[in-house]
């Protein structure tokens, strides 16, 4: 998160009422853009993962594509 530790960020949100009752939630806007960063990370790792698991079945059992096909269609 460029630096900013996540619980930095989670520790500096603070908290309003607005005037309907329901409480809000306010974070700078940086911290915010470097909460949703360190969100898709966390997401993109969580895919990996994923991905990685499927491939140790091995090419054919993953379904993955033999780079020479590829290259033959290009």
């Amino acid at each position: 998160m460029d630096g900013l530790a996540l619980s930095n960020v989670l520790t500096s949100v603070q908290f309003v009422n607005a005037p309907s009752g329901h409480r809000l939630a306010v974070l700078d806007a940086d911290e915010w853009a470097g909460l949703v960063e360190w969100l898709e990370d966390v997401e993109d790792q969580r895919i990996v993962r994923a991905a990685a698991d499927r491939l140790r079945a091995g090419p054919e059992a993953s379904g993955a594509i033999l780079l020479e096909s590829v290259w033959n269609e290009l």
